[in-house]
Order: structure tokens, then C-alpha cells, then sequence
């Protein structure tokens, strides 16, 4: 395979395909479209802005911003002027956006807006190699000279490409696969984020290992949502570039109306979208009425459930559903049918899993109404993908073979071991951190902890920083127990604790909207006023405080308990929740306890909820 960049891989899909729509993004009521020719055309006239600006080969721009047009056009020409794009989660603190822009020696920042802006200018004392920020957005005001808006910024590259006509095409053509592209810092688990280092190649190779598992044509619709900040995105856009597909940008907030509009082919997710949307259909059967109508509903679903759960199993296996099954699930397929359009899912072929477990009995769902759903595995390291479940053979349980190219294998411990050309080139300006990550034979140490099945599909376990060693010597994979919490439908977020500790407890955050709804139907006492609202990952308004009242009441506590006796038999006795705690708070990013990729920040969650681990496992004695 002959080694390319970025720049090689968008201009070719550009002069193969000009008039095929690259970019839709919402303008109102609908949707503007950009085709190819003219995204060729505003990367260049941007990227000639930054030339025009003092951009210099393998210099760093950061970019701050939601998911937007904006951020795919800033990212190639950042790419095709030679620099280094290093992204930026919007959801974090001025504190870390100073951290990752000094840290990466950025000249440049591209923000989204006004409430991007004033983190940077909150820093900026503190940002002395920043010579440079861009804001897609109008400026209310100018407090600096040399802030710009993008406009402005076309507009003085359109004036540099009449004095220096060739300049554009000699900088892109100069840069070479094994140039380093972009730093990706990562979430930062355990400490300050580190800075992935990524060449073009890595890139480009990830693409075109990808695009032999996941067939997509010219101008067929795939939607946008997650955040381009980190690589799973990201890799996503390359591969839907090098198919010249159209891509639909949408904000999580907006997905549930944007879908039916796009009717995709394809999207990328996280488990927790499907949860998502697995419990919002539980909601709409509860809100109907009248009550008769409703017990027929849920009757018809649920048996409609159990049939798709079955025929999703047997996929699974790789195997032919007997004739009375077929029979059955033909029976139920209206169901499915009406549950696809709604969703705008109708014409969806695949979507992909990935960032934490998919529940197996949600897979075999979704599978069996038609949905496929792939899950992969990967990391920041290695790019993306390393492992991914093919269509037609996919398994819910695993993560899927390696991707063409790329190698996999366990070591004795039982960590996961990469090797292939979509490993990084090590940790930006940290080259003990960067050796520590490698094997002396060049494969790269995840962390995590797997094993491969009898048909080679990986199947991971565990972080090998999150396994919990019990005072009595016992290893405990927290994750497992975790998901097999969160199967019901009152568990919102699981955190499994038990580190030097005789025995395992469980925090768990429960769906306060169900939470809600049961203490108003039992007419539980608690203060509706103590109900604070805030966005979920998937841009709803949902409850994310409640009274504490609630999670003291009896009731609610016994309902809990059978959640963990149901549970607690899939495990061995040692591994088994013996006490659990409620949440009355939301784990969110905004207060620090979810990374801005959804993962759990389990030392900030044991530094927070101190005194309740402390009452599990030291409670004081009555009377003191």
C-alpha cells in the first residue's frame, strides 16, 4: 500500500468527484449543502489566510469548537498548510485549554465562539507562544488586534493567493505521510493529559483499513454528531472523505429531529445512544394512554423484543433461525419498521460502537429489528480502530478480528498489544512516557486487559489500572459488574469500588426520570423544587439532582436492592455487590467526574464521595 497524507486523500476526492455534496449542515429550518468542489475551495482559501498570517510548516493550531462545518474546514487547512492541528474538547476548563495550548507551543487557536473566546483571553497572559485566534462566529467586540473571524480571515487569504498564485499547492504537495499531522491530548484518567502525536499517514492508513470492512459509496448520507476532538470522530470524517460520502453535521442536541431528516446510512456512536434509545422508546409506551391501549402496547413490544433478541442471537452465531422464529420475527417486523422510520433509521445499513461495552442483550435488540451495530476497539494511540466486528459477522460480546494491517495479540499478563502503521509516533515532549508505552519490540502497551475467542474476535475485559485488589488478595474487574448493573432500566451510571477493601460496594446513579415519575405516582414525599435540569450526552434536558429524600426512601431503596440481587448471581461470590449507596447528583463533565470521551474519572469520583466510601466500609458505631 503506497503511503499518502491527508492532503493527497481530500484533493483526490476533490477532483474525482467535485459536484457530489461533501458538508450539510443545518441553516434554519434546512439543510445547506457544500459539494466538494466548494469545500476544496474554502479549505484552500483559509489555509492561504494562515500562510498569509505567519503559518509555517509544522507549526501547531489549536481548535476549540463543537462539531461544526467549520471544524472539518479549519482542520484541512491547518492540514494542507503544512501545520499540526491539535484539537481541543469544548466542554473543558480554561484552566486545561491553557494546559493543552502551551503544552502543544500552539501559535494559533481557532474557537468557536464568544464563550470559547473568553477562555482563551482568560489565559491568554499565560499563552506566550499564541500570536494568533480565529473565531468562526461574528465578534461582539475586538479586545485584541489580532483577533480575527473567519471571515476575515477568507478574506485575506483570497488577497494572498493574488500575489502568490502557486503557493497553496507547492506548501500541501510539500508535506510528507510520515509528517506529524495532529496532537491529540488524552482525557487525562489519572493526570494531565498527554499529547498524542499523529503523522498523516497514520491517518490515511486507518482509512483505507477501515473502508475494506465498511462499504460506503459517493453521496451517500452518513451523520456527524460526536465531538471532532477525539480520534474516533475524526477518523470517521477521513473515511467518509476518502469515499467522497456526504456528511450531515448535527449537535447531539438536535440528533433526535436531525435523523429522520437525514435517514443516514451510517453514524458512529456510543453505548450510551443506544441505551438511550432503547429507554426512550420504554417512555413513549408509558406516556400512552388511555391506560387499556398502553397494557396492549407494551404487550405487543415487548413480545416484539424477545423475538428481535432471539434473531439477533443466532446472527450472532453465524447461524439460520429455525422456521418458527422466521416466522415469528416476520410477524413482528411492522413493529421494527415503525420503530426505524420513526427513529430515522429506515435506511441505516450499519453503525458503529465504540468507547465503552455495549450490553449484549442490546445489541441482539437492535440487531434483530434490523439495526446493525459493529463495535470496535481502539485508542488515541493507535489512532482509532484496531479491532471491529465485520458486517455479517459480527458478535456483541467482542469487539471484533483485528482491522486489516494491523496486529493484535495478548501478552502474559494478559494486556492488549498493537502493532501496525496507525501506531503513533510517541508522546509529544515526552519521551519517558513514550518509551514506557512501547514494548521493546515496538508493540504498543493499551493498558487493557482481553483475550481472544475461539473465532480470533478480541473480547476486552478491563482497564489493568481499574482492577480492584480486595484486602483479601482477590482481582475484581469493576467494568463487568458495572454494565451488569446498568441493564436495568432504574441504573443510570455504576461505579463498583472495593480497592484494598474486604469486600465490593456500588455508587450508583439512578434515572432520575423514572425516579421521578415512580415518586409521583406512589406519591412519595420529596421537594420538586430540589429537581435541577441540565443536558445529557445526547443534548437532552434531563434531570441531573434530586431531593436527597429520595434516595433514603424505603421504597426506592428495596427497588435498588432487587437490582443488585438480580445481578449479583452472574458473579462469584467475592466479586458481588454487598452494599451500595444512590447518588443524588449526576456524574457529569462539567463537574469533573466523566472525561469529555463519557469514561468514568474514578479517582475524582473516590475524592468527591469520600465520606460515603468511608461510611460503607467504617461506618461509625450507633450513639458515637
Amino acid at each position: 500500500m503506497e503511503k499518502t497524507t491527508i492532503n493527497e486523500l481530500f484533493w483526490n476526492t476533490v477532483e474525482q468527484h467535485p459536484e457530489i455534496v461533501a458538508v450539510c449542515y443545518r441553516d434554519g429550518d434546512s439543510f445547506a449543502k457544500i459539494t466538494y468542489r466548494e469545500a476544496g475551495e474554502r479549505a484552500k482559501t483559509l489555509s492561504q489566510g494562515l500562510l498569509s498570517l505567519g503559518l509555517n510548516k509544522g507549526d501547531k493550531v489549536s481548535l476549540l469548537s463543537e462539531t461544526r462545518q467549520e471544524w472539518g474546514r479549519a482542520d484541512l487547512a491547518i492540514l494542507t498548510a503544512g501545520g499540526v492541528t491539535v484539537t481541543i474538547f469544548p466542554t473543558l476548563s480554561p484552566k486545561t485549554v491553557q494546559y493543552i495550548a502551551n503544552h502543544s507551543d500552539s501559535k494559533m487557536i481557532f474557537v468557536e465562539n464568544q464563550e470559547q473566546l473568553e477562555k482563551v483571553l482568560s489565559v491568554w497572559e499565560q499563552l506566550p507562544q499564541l500570536k494568533q485566534v480565529i473565531v468562526f462566529e461574528p465578534l461582539r467586540a475586538r479586545p485584541r488586534a489580532n483577533i480575527h473571524t473567519l471571515s476575515e480571515v477568507m478574506e485575506i487569504g483570497r488577497q494572498f493567493e493574488t500575489s502568490n498564485p502557486n503557493r497553496y499547492e507547492e506548501v500541501w504537495r510539500s508535506v510528507k505521510p510520515e509528517d506529524l499531522s495532529s496532537i491529540v491530548y488524552t482525557s487525562g484518567t489519572t493526570g494531565p493529559p498527554k499529547g498524542v502525536m499523529l503523522s498523516h499517514w497514520n491517518w490515511c492508513f486507518c482509512a483505507n483499513s477501515s473502508a475494506q470492512l465498511i462499504d460506503l459509496a459517493p453521496g451517500e448520507p452518513a451523520l456527524g454528531f460526536l465531538p471532532m476532538a477525539h480520534v474516533y470522530a475524526r477518523i470517521a470524517y477521513f473515511g467518509a472523505l476518502k469515499s467522497a460520502a456526504t456528511v450531515y453535521i448535527s449537535s447531539p442536541k438536535d440528533l433526535a429531529e436531525n435523523l429522520p431528516r437525514v435517514r443516514p446510512v451510517t453514524f458512529i456512536s456510543v453505548p450510551r445512544l443506544y441505551k438511550r434509545f432503547y429507554d426512550r422508546i420504554i417512555e413513549r409506551l408509558e406516556s400512552t394512554t388511555p391506560p387499556l391501549r398502553r397494557k396492549i402496547r407494551k404487550k405487543i413490544f415487548f413480545w416484539a423484543a424477545a423475538v428481535a433478541r432471539d434473531m439477533g442471537e443466532v446472527k450472532s452465531r453465524w447461524e439460520k433461525p429455525s422456521l418458527k422464529l422466521k416466522l415469528k420475527h416476520r410477524l413482528a417486523s411492522p413493529v421494527y419498521w415503525a420503530i426505524r422510520k420513526k427513529a430515522g433509521m429506515d435506511r441505516l445499513r450499519w453503525t458503529v460502537s465504540a468507547g465503552a461495552a455495549l450490553r449484549k442483550e442490546l445489541a441482539y435488540f437492535f440487531n434483530g429489528i434490523g439495526l446493525t451495530i459493529l463495535e470496535g476497539y481502539g485508542m488515541t494511540e493507535n489512532t482509532g480502530p484496531a479491532t471491529l466486528n465485520p458486517v455479517g459477522r459480527f458478535k456483541p460480546g467482542t469487539v471484533g478480528p483485528p482491522v486489516p494491517g494491523v496486529m493484535v495479540k495478548i501478552a502474559e499478563d494478559g494486556e492488549i498489544l498493537i502493532k501496525g502503521d496507525n501506531l503513533m509516533q510517541g508522546y509529544y515532549k515526552d519521551p519517558g512516557a513514550t518509551r514506557d508505552a512501547f514494548t521493546e519490540d515496538g508493540w504498543l502497551k493499551t493498558g487493557d486487559i482481553g483475550f481472544f475467542d475461539k473465532d480470533n474476535y478480541l473480547v476486552f475485559k478491563e482497564r489493568k489500572k481499574h482492577l480492584l485488589v480486595l484486602s483479601t488478595g482477590k482481582n475484581v474487574a469493576p467494568l463487568p459488574i458495572e454494565e451488569k448493573l446498568k441493564h436495568s432500566r432504574w441504573v443510570e451510571e455504576a461505579i463498583v469500588i472495593g480497592d484494598e477493601e474486604k469486600f465490593v460496594a456500588a455508587l450508583l446513579q439512578p434515572s432520575y426520570q423514572f425516579l421521578l415519575e415512580l415518586a409521583r405516582e406512589r406519591n412519595i414525599e420529596f421537594s420538586e423544587e430540589l429537581t435541577k435540569f441540565g443536558l445529557n450526552p445526547a443534548g437532552e434536558e434531563v434531570p441531573i439532582q434530586v431531593d436527597e429524600k429520595l434516595i433514603h426512601n424505603n421504597l426506592i431503596i428495596e427497588i435498588f436492592q432487587k437490582v443488585i440481587d438480580q445481578a449479583n448471581p452472574a458473579f462469584d461470590d467475592y466479586e458481588q455487590v454487598k452494599v451500595f449507596r444512590l447518588l443524588k447528583n449526576a456524574v457529569r463533565i462539567e463537574t469533573g467526574e466523566l472525561t469529555p470521551t463519557l469514561k468514568i474519572k474514578r479517582s475524582a469520583i473516590r475524592e468527591k464521595y469520600k465520606d460515603l466510601i468511608s461510611e460503607i466500609y467504617r461506618p461509625k458505631a450507633e450513639g458515637c
